[in-house]
């Protein structure tokens, strides 16, 4: 049976995913998924549009279920089903009636749902029920080894990122991501907290008169954002940002960018030595109007 979520599931849901783990596949260093711990399950599934589990007839948790919603920049009202079954207990119609239940929540839109290239039976399983593959995030890594770092280009020099740069960033990532499909607005207060909360030292701004073009920000494990600003681009800004990047971090490191490359990330990417480590799809379909 389905039942709205209780905060106490939180923990028993992060205890189910970690028992399943291995034949699940979990890629434990994913940029794009990553292992989340109760406290996050909890967040995620309370600021969810609607949020139930899956009971079996002893009464133990063995799903879950969600619907989230955002409006992309251009207008677009999206709501992304998501869920999870484990593996004892698929193909006997659970997955389905998860989506189902979410899908019935949702507003008008566009229908939305997730699957990685390690989840085929969720890829059917959405493309059985209308669902079509529109775009994909990878997960890309690099192996550490030594990689040349580039001058940026004439007239542009490189900095510290500052807390003070949130509002920079905020003009450089709209105008970065004006007129690109899938995108959602980053705002300003979202850019203070991550600087905020963020080790510095791998933030660099890079800088015309004064003028924010572009930023790297980067943990000791991954490269979190790169962006350059339109006037900017094709002009070897990116590479001096991520060589410089690579080599302050000395090893192994991830990233995420799109799988289907539209601005050229990751052919870049692929260049300066990351591989893809993994493909994750994203299909949508209109909702049915109400």
């Amino acid at each position: 049976m389905l039942r709205p979520f209780e905060s106490g599931d939180a923990p028993v849901i992060q205890m189910l995913h970690a028992a399943h783990a291995e034949a699940d596949l979990v890629d434990v260093r994913s940029t794009v998924e990553p292992v989340l711990d109760a406290d996050a399950i909890r967040h995620g599934m309370e600021s969810a549009d609607r949020a139930v589990v899956a009971l079996n007839t002893g009464g133990n948790l063995i799903g879950w279920g969600a619907l989230r919603s955002w409006t992309e920049s251009d207008g677009t009202r999206v709501f992304l089903a998501d869920g999870y079954v484990a593996p004892p207990h698929r193909r006997r119609g659970l997955g389905r009636r998860l989506l189902i239940d979410a899908e019935a929540a949702a507003g008008s839109g566009m229908l939305a749902g997730n699957a990685s290239t390690a989840q085929p039976d969720r890829a059917a399983l959405l493309e059985r029920n209308g669902y079509r593959y529109t775009f994909s995030m990878v997960d890309m890594e690099h192996d550490g080894s030594a990689v040349a770092s580039t001058p940026p280009p004439e007239g542009i020099t490189v900095r510290a990122a500052t807390v003070g740069d949130a509002r920079a960033l905020t003009v450089l990532s709209a105008r970065t991501w004006a007129g690109r499909p899938f995108s959602t607005p980053t705002t300003e207060e979202w850019f203070r907290g991550w600087l905020t909360r963020s080790d510095l030292s791998l933030f660099r701004v890079a800088v015309a008169g004064d003028r924010v073009v572009g930023v790297v920000g980067a943990s000791r494990t991954e490269i979190e954002d790169v962006e350059v600003d339109p006037d900017f681009q094709r002009r070897g800004l990116a590479t001096a940002l991520v060589t410089r990047t690579l080599a302050a971090l000395n090893g192994p490191v991830r990233l995420n960018t799109e799988g289907h490359d539209p601005a050229g990330a990751r052919s870049l990417y692929e260049r300066l030595g990351f591989r893809v480590v993994r493909e994750y799809r994203r299909y949508r379909k209109p909702a049915p109007a109400r």
